[in-house]
């Protein structure tokens, strides 16, 4: 049987009806927030209401100015925040920030989609130049609130802690997704029912762990270039998060849409290798 992959904009309809997706929440409206990057960025956020905010990079390498965005805000555990929003003056670039109100520190996931061109590239000559096998590219920072950074606050660290484990996702009724976490960079997904019934692949990754049994997974793929990102909560065995693609594969619009899913630990293997630094 052959299998269609099909773009990120017909995923987002697949995933779209009676899914189990967190409802936005309006806290952060009226707040100011201010990001204290671990690398010397400062950059402030203020919630103008629950769905519109403007961020001012107060100092950092892009030029100092303010801008407005659309955010999407989700509320994984009491005190903690998913803010995500695609900053539209950028191409295809999206910045998820993972707020942790009660102990003053964050992790932001600035995500970007490759052009065309790039994604063009076959594997050989990806290969060949050295790059990395997906084009697409992520960068995470991490940093304290309202306050000056300083490297004793606890932030996220990289984890082991999911390798080994496989995880079967639930988003709606239609569409239903396992995952096995290999290793520090390699995670295999398989669609199990729904749009993609079928259709599997093994891919980057990355782990951060947010608190305790609460944990940021990010994901890159390769053969449709998507950027997907989700809070992984193994006390309430939900998530969070969203995912980052083009519309169709004509690379003109970009859709970032929200996905949550029921997950259930189908089981776990033994794994080896040398621990990730964070």
């Amino acid at each position: 049987m052959t299998q269609d992959w099909i773009p990120v904009g017909a995923l987002g309809d697949a995933f779209a009806p009676d899914n189990n997706t967190l409802p936005p929440v309006a806290d952060l409206s009226g707040k100011e927030i201010c990001l204290h990057f671990e690398n010397g960025w400062i950059i402030r956020h203020h919630f103008l209401s629950e769905d519109r905010l403007t961020w001012e990079v107060l100092r950092g390498e892009a030029n100092p100015g303010l801008d407005t965005d659309n955010y999407v805000a989700t509320c994984p555990r009491p005190g903690i925040y998913l803010v995500d929003f695609v900053k539209h003056c950028e191409a295809a670039t999206s910045v998820s920030l993972v707020l942790d109100l009660e102990n003053g520190v964050f992790i932001a996931v600035i995500g970007t989609l490759p052009d065309r061109e790039e994604a063009s590239l076959s594997m050989l000559e990806r290969i060949d130049r050295k790059l990395e096998l997906t084009g697409v590219r992520s960068s995470f920072l991490r940093g304290t609130l309202d306050r000056d950074f300083s490297p004793a606050a606890p932030l996220p660290q990289q984890t082991r802690d999911l390798i080994g484990k496989r995880i079967e996702y639930r988003y709606n009724r239609q569409e239903n997704y396992e995952h096995i976490y290999l290793n520090d960079r390699s995670y295999s997904w398989h669609c199990l029912e729904g749009s993609e019934r079928g259709l599997c692949d093994t891919d980057t990754c990355h782990y951060y762990k947010i608190g305790n049994g609460l944990y940021l997974f990010v994901w890159r793929e390769k053969i449709v270039p998507t950027l997907g990102l989700i809070c992984i909560d193994l006390h309430a065995m939900k998530t969070t998060g969203k995912i980052l693609g083009y519309e169709q594969h004509d690379f003109r619009s970009i859709r970032n849409f929200g996905v949550g899913a029921f997950a259930r630990i189908v089981g776990s293997i033994a794994h080896h290798g040398t621990e990730s630094q964070a």
